[in-house]
């Protein structure tokens, strides 16, 4: 049950932001300790189990990681939408990636509410339902698109495809990722409910054996295999493409390598760390908990992360994005500010040299004549 405010009770399972998730035995006194998916759960209310004077430092952090995960991929997306990126399989792929990472991060943000508001009514209930099946679904969508964008540069790189074939294969798979992680996470909404014990307080009851099951499950999904096939195209890239002198061909083919590379290792800490560690809020310590929410946040650095992952490590994206109208307002006009005061330097530097090469004679009285030259005739 994901259970409110208890400080009597003995937590053996997993809490988020002040719930506790047990199963309805647990209240029927049989004995069952879950290993629940950690961050299926607003996070941030943990920090009232932390240093009270800690909890604005842990709301600023919060903040300050989304702002930047709404630049990432604000400037992404208007990358991502230029015609010589967008007419591509690869930019298709990639502009619904940054859509499922704004929804992700304006998901994030209701933490926020929650955790200033989590008495109301209607913020349980999304606690409950809304925010781990929408944040979830949107994380693994964005772990299949991740994928399918690893797969596309094998294709194009190793085995000679066109980049601008027809775009519908790439929309039918995004539709289709879309559809089996909204699917696969109705247990979030179904197989929960929203209940009051005789005091009044809230339980948000889960069923116990397809808790479990579904949730191993879930973690071969989107986790095992998008790793696994990350790896293969890490590798595959590696055996074709980097044979000799590999240190600079690993810095041509990084925009390959390094997309890949982070989202393997955010996925597998957080995995490693899901289902190696027997975690409980009120029997932590306070270090132990601020390393609990630093393992959880690894599900999110990829997607909040688009611009550093994807464009900065690919030649072609920046150029693009010194094309788009963002770059030109806020970076062309420093840029052409300094090309003039340039210019500026130029010119006086040249027209010092000139005068100091002719000879000036000085005009004394009106009967002294000037001698022209072809500089001031110019």
């Amino acid at each position: 049950m994901l259970h409110l405010n208890t400080n009597d009770s003995k937590i053996t399972n997993h809490c988020l932001f002040g719930f506790c998730l047990y199963s309805k035995e647990y209240f029927l006194n049989q004995y069952y300790t879950i290993r629940s998916n950690a961050f299926t759960l607003p996070f941030i209310g943990a920090i009232y189990y932390d240093l009270p004077s800690l909890q604005y430092v842990y709301m600023s952090i919060l903040i300050v990681v989304i702002l930047i995960g709404l630049l990432n991929n604000i400037v992404s997306l208007m990358t991502f939408l230029q015609d010589r990126i967008r007419y591509t399989i690869n930019g298709t792929y990639l502009i619904m990636y940054s859509i499922c990472s704004l929804i992700l991060i304006l998901v994030l943000l209701t933490n926020i509410a929650v955790a200033v508001y989590y008495d109301e009514y209607f913020l349980r209930l999304w606690a409950c339902h809304g925010y781990p099946y929408l944040s979830l679904t949107m994380v693994y969508t964005g772990i299949l698109i991740s994928t399918a964008i690893a797969i596309e540069n094998v294709l194009v790189e190793c085995f000679k495809f066109e980049k601008y074939r027809s775009r519908k294969s790439a929309t039918c798979s995004m539709i289709g990722f879309l559809f089996v992680a909204s699917i696969s996470n109705l247990d979030k909404i179904f197989a929960r409910y929203l209940i009051a014990d005789r005091s009044g307080e809230l339980y948000c009851v889960h069923e116990r054996q397809l808790f479990k099951s579904w949730s191993a499950l879930l973690f071969c999904v989107y986790i095992l295999l998008p790793c696994l096939i990350h790896i293969i195209c890490i590798l595959y890239v590696l055996s074709i493409k980097i044979k000799e002198n590999w240190i600079h061909k690993i810095v041509r083919y990084q925009h390959y390598l390094v997309p890949s590379l982070v989202i393997v290792l955010c996925l597998c800490l957080n995995g490693f760390y899901r289902y190696s560690s027997n975690f409980s809020l009120q029997t932590s310590s306070n270090y132990f908990i601020r390393f609990h929410f630093a393992f959880l946040l690894f599900i999110y650095i990829p997607q909040m992360l688009t611009f550093m992952i994807y464009v900065i490590t690919n030649d072609f994206y920046i150029k693009e994005f010194y094309q788009i109208w963002f770059y030109r307002r806020l970076c062309c006009c420093f840029y052409n500010r300094k090309r003039h005061v340039q210019e500026f330097e130029v010119i006086h530097k040249l027209w010092q040299r000139r005068t100091s090469l002719e000879t000036i004679k000085t005009i004394s009285n009106l009967d002294d004549t000037c001698n022209e030259s072809e500089f001031y005739r110019k």
